[in-house]
């Protein structure tokens, strides 16, 4: 805190100076300055030291250390925009479970102020940039009734469609961004254009079938690593199950349904054999894992203020 009121006073000095020589002292602490302050903070991109300093304007300019979340609904614009602004910080600095904290509450506050279709649209925004793709879809598809500002409602459907791209949902992110290709907002218009074509390329990747590795393995160890191109594991598992499968053999043929020998390896061989069908099974899906993420990686996505 004495670093924020040492940088206050230093901001206002060098801003404020030249008008306020041969006039009255300047009021560091007054409310407008600490507002300054903290719009000089947010440029900067310092946003924690900013959110603080909104705070600290809200605090001197009600005049009250803080205030019933039930009297919240008397603030005007000016103080709903700091708040707004506050949850934009936390958002902007990585604190996203106290920024979707803000929104919330500025939802219930001024669930019609002139920021509740941007809080709607920023919480969405906050679990998808959390990697939390699906509940991000999920809040937003259940917001849009609530968002009246066009922009706002066209930019909140992109980022469902962009929650089912990640989602690697292809077909439903396709009909999200089809839709939006004809959007009155020329933007986000734009944009629907490039992601349906990812949307449709991402339905189009070369991918392997669990069920089809499974079974080449089944007839031939190995064979299923080798469908999902992983040459080395395909190898590794013939000759295991191979050996092992040898090693028994060759016991129950020397001695017989008594073989010590025949029925340890004849376990193990079992056990490799039944390791290399479900091994295969899994090979395919990290292999189609794979090609999505990284089709993925090729996505640039900016997210709206």
């Amino acid at each position: 805190m004495h670093i924020h009121n040492f940088l206050l006073i230093i901001f206002l000095t060098v801003t404020l100076l030249p008008s306020a020589v041969a006039e009255e002292p300047i009021e560091y602490y007054a409310p407008e300055n600490v507002r300054k302050f903290a719009d000089f903070l947010y440029e900067e991109g310092d946003y924690l030291r900013a959110a603080g300093e909104y705070q600290r304007y809200l605090f001197y300019s009600s005049g009250s250390k803080a205030r019933l979340e039930s009297d919240l609904t008397e603030e005007g614009t000016d103080g709903e925009q700091i708040r707004y602004k506050i949850a934009v910080c936390y958002r902007f600095a990585g604190q996203t479970d106290q920024a979707i904290r803000g929104f919330e509450t500025l939802l219930r506050t001024h669930p019609e102020g002139q920021f509740a279709s941007r809080a709607y649209y920023q919480i969405g925004a906050t679990y998808f940039l959390m990697d939390q793709f699906e509940q991000s879809a999920q809040f937003l598809r259940g917001a849009l009734p609530y968002i009246v500002d066009t922009r706002q409602h066209a930019e909140a459907e992109q980022l469902v469609g962009l929650s089912y791209l990640m989602q690697k949902q292809w077909s439903e992110a396709d009909e999200v961004f089809k839709t939006l290709q004809e959007s009155d907002v020329l933007v986000v218009s734009e944009k629907a254009k490039v992601y349906h074509k990812y949307a449709e390329a991402g339905a189009r990747l070369p991918t392997r079938s669990p069920f089809l590795a499974g079974a080449l393995s089944t007839i031939v160890p190995g064979a299923g690593r080798l469908y999902t191109d992983r040459i080395g594991d395909a190898l590794s598992s013939l000759v295991t199950v191979g050996l092992t499968g040898w090693q028994a053999y060759d016991g129950f043929r020397r001695d017989g349904l008594s073989s010590v020998k025949g029925w340890t390896f004849g376990t193990l061989s079992t056990i490799f054999y039944v390791g290399n069908i479900y091994g295969s099974v899994i090979s395919a899906r990290v292999y189609n894992r794979h090609v999505a993420d990284e089709f993925l990686a090729t996505l640039f996505v900016e997210l709206p203020y």
